[in-house]
């Protein structure tokens, strides 16, 4: 019998024109992120502590906010926009000491910094041609482009905890450090809080909303079953941006994520072809039940968060599941049935779009003993990699 390997389409040390990689922002427009987060972080660190003080009537000396990526850019599945309207998203927090809470009422608090944050943010948008969406009570955002967005959610933790953020930069200006010591320390998660991080909200004061469970579950999960495990949810993610969804109604990353990695098989090595068709044969099932956010597994059963939850409020579990389907039969047919590398590209970039190469030279024909599709049998024998 014969099949195909396709892990070549998907990821390769030899060629460069892989999904893996067309999946990436462009390197100039990674950096125009970049860049726009850096003029973001400088404007707050400069302009926040003075809108505070003019705000509280305080005349004493306010903190400097600290910062940390969040989101799918800290935890490396951020993928670029598949069609208009998704937007590349960005989420940047900026934290400040739990003493400013106590400096007014705490709802009235957590407004004035929302508040603050979104002038200020304004300001700089009308300099920088950016546009201030302001709709979301949970942060503020500024689209620097037709197709990215930055979010800025506003957070406060611990005087201890901030405490410790000022003295590593003070350490590091006193060790003669040649660069920015605050931007220093940005972005280091080992002195991000671990716990009593408050969001502010707009208009309902402030939420348990701690950011750093999510990156350390992925962290661990790809650290225990390897950096495949990363790759296939930024493939079943971008399945689901190629798809068609009614406005906010697609499956959210969070939920693919957490199932795909209940999925994934760490028995198979290298293939990311195969890899991917396991997860996807399993996914319709785990999808049929709750799928718990795996941060809040520690609470009692009543607490916890069933992230497939929102798929029946939205209407659309049985969409999910049967496209789910689908995409299992497809991959399937592609790499244990057609045995045509042409039609292989054309089944997957169906399913997948035009960011898949569509290269049938680079599929590998490979014969094994006759095995079922994956759809009718548990495991596949499947030899090395022979290209790609």
């Amino acid at each position: 019998m014969q099949i195909l390997n396709l892990h070549s389409l998907f990821s390769s040390t030899v060629h460069s024109d892989v999904f893996i990689n067309n999946l990436s922002l462009p390197g100039d427009e990674s950096q125009m992120m970049l860049d726009a987060r850096t003029d973001i972080r400088t404007r707050l660190r400069d302009e926040l502590p003075k809108r505070l003080r003019e705000a509280l009537e305080d005349a004493g000396a306010a903190p400097r906010p600290r910062f940390f990526t969040q989101g799918s850019w800290a935890y490396k599945t951020l993928n670029a926009p598949c069609k208009e309207p998704q937007q590349a998203d960005l989420d940047d927090g900026t934290y400040l000491p739990f003493s400013y809470i106590e400096s007014a009422p705490p709802s009235e608090m957590s407004s004035i910094l929302f508040n603050a944050v979104e002038d200020i943010l304004g300001e700089l948008g009308v300099e920088k041609g950016w546009t201030l969406v302001t709709e979301n009570p949970n942060c503020t955002r500024l689209e620097i482009d037709s197709d990215k967005h930055i979010d800025v959610p506003v957070y406060s933790i611990p005087d201890t905890e901030f405490a410790l953020l000022t003295k590593a930069a003070v350490a590091l200006e006193s060790r003669g450090i040649a660069m920015d010591a605050a931007a220093a320390i940005d972005d280091n998660w080992d002195l991000m809080p671990t716990h009593g991080v408050l969001m502010a909200t707009k208009t309902n004061g402030w939420r348990d909303s701690d950011p750093r469970p999510v990156k350390d579950w992925v962290n661990n999960e790809v650290g225990i079953k390897g950096e495949q495990l990363r790759r296939v949810m930024r493939y079943i993610k971008a399945w689901r941006d190629h798809q068609t969804w009614d406005p906010d109604k697609d499956p959210k990353s969070i939920l693919l994520m957490v199932a795909t990695a209940e999925a994934f098989d760490v028995s198979v090595h290298g293939h990311d072809d195969v890899a991917l068709a396991k997860v996807c044969e399993r996914l319709p099932e785990i999808l049929r039940g709750k799928v718990i956010n795996p941060v809040t597994l520690d609470r009692p059963t009543d607490k916890q968060e069933d992230l497939a939850a929102r798929l029946d409020r939205d209407g659309i579990r049985d969409l999910l599941i049967s496209r789910m389907e689908n995409l299992s039969r497809c991959i399937n047919h592609a790499i244990y049935e057609c045995g045509d590398p042409e039609k292989a590209c054309v089944i997957l970039r169906s399913e997948f779009g035009i960011r898949l190469p569509n290269d049938p030279n680079r599929v590998v024909v490979e014969s094994v003993k006759a095995v079922a599709p994956l759809a009718t049998a548990a495991a596949k024998p499947v030899g090395d990699i022979t290209a790609g």
